[in-house]
């Protein structure tokens, strides 16, 4: 598998999804990955993405969790990961 990084984790761009209730962008809350147990920021990524019960490890997917400021939804949010070599800066 080739080496990918999530695009919003390290900063190159910003989550910019609409809440689909009122319409109002989204705060991110960070990966669903950091959110599974105590130790779980200190497992591998593709660990976790092997026992998280979601399809995102082959299609090279980090999963985030999204919230509402306005009326409180919230969202799990793909977003794919790209080669280090493909991010163009802005």
């Amino acid at each position: 598998m080739n080496s990918s990084i999530c695009p919003i984790c390290n900063g190159f761009r910003e989550l910019l999804e609409r809440c689909p209730n009122c319409r109002s962008y989204f705060q991110d809350k960070g990966k669903l990955s950091d959110y599974q147990g105590d130790y779980s920021p200190y497992v591998s990524i593709d660990g976790s993405k092997r026992s998280n019960g979601y399809a995102d490890l082959i299609p090279q997917l980090c999963l985030h969790i999204c919230s509402c400021t306005e009326c409180g939804c919230s969202k799990i949010v793909p977003v794919q990961e790209q080669s280090l070599a493909s991010i163009h800066l802005e």
